[in-house]
């Protein structure tokens, strides 16, 4: 059975106090939420992620980012872990400005309507269904079709904050929406076979 965990300071006010330092790097968010585990570093990835128009490749790193943290997930390790590489890259001014002004108060919204709630579900289980989940969308983030790197990272932030807070609201809402994202993304990558299968067809004498 899941407990109820104590009242802890609010994840906007970390990020808040993060960002106000002159650089920040992927590490040192991590350092400074790593003892709120998994779903803490799930919320604070999938924020860059959901700005519309991100730099060449970086969807495909948070991507691989998730899946890291999903294989550790499935694994049973009870703390986040990085790579160094990872770690070391510096947010730019613009991603660190629009958190700012964007993605904080953003979740100071979003902090006002969910709550520690009691699940009957063990936190191993549990867990390990979030990451099937994440690792899943990960790969998606891989994908070149468009507005799949947002909506994910939209996902992946409402099951941060479900698995952070033990909000079966929440959960569900984000298991719901991976299966929609994935049949989506599924059949969307179907059909480019499709397409380029039959181009291949065409193509030959």
């Amino acid at each position: 059975m899941s407990s109820i965990p104590s009242e802890p300071e609010l994840l906007s006010t970390i990020i808040a106090e993060t960002l106000s330092d002159q650089v920040v790097t992927v590490g040192e968010l991590a350092d400074r939420v790593a003892q709120r585990g998994f779903g803490v570093i799930m919320i604070i990835l999938a924020l860059p992620t959901m700005i519309p128009v991100l730099p060449p490749g970086s969807a495909a790193l948070i991507g691989f980012v998730y899946i890291v943290l999903a294989v550790q997930m499935l694994i049973g390790l009870q703390r986040p872990w990085l790579p160094e590489g990872v770690r070391r890259i510096q947010m730019s001014a613009r991603a660190v400005q629009t958190l700012q002004e964007r993605g904080v108060p953003f979740l100071r919204r979003i902090e006002q309507f969910t709550q520690p709630r009691q699940i009957w579900i063990p936190d191993a289980v549990l867990t390990r269904v979030v990451a099937v989940a994440v690792l899943l969308l990960g790969i998606v983030l891989f994908s070149p079709l468009p507005f799949l790197n947002t909506i994910p990272a939209l996902n992946v932030l409402i099951l941060g904050i479900g698995l952070l807070n033990r909000d079966p609201i929440f959960l569900i809402a984000g298991l719901a929406l991976a299966a929609g994202i994935l049949a989506v993304a599924g059949a969307a990558a179907s059909a480019l076979m499709k397409s380029f299968i039959d181009w291949l067809n065409r193509q030959m004498p």
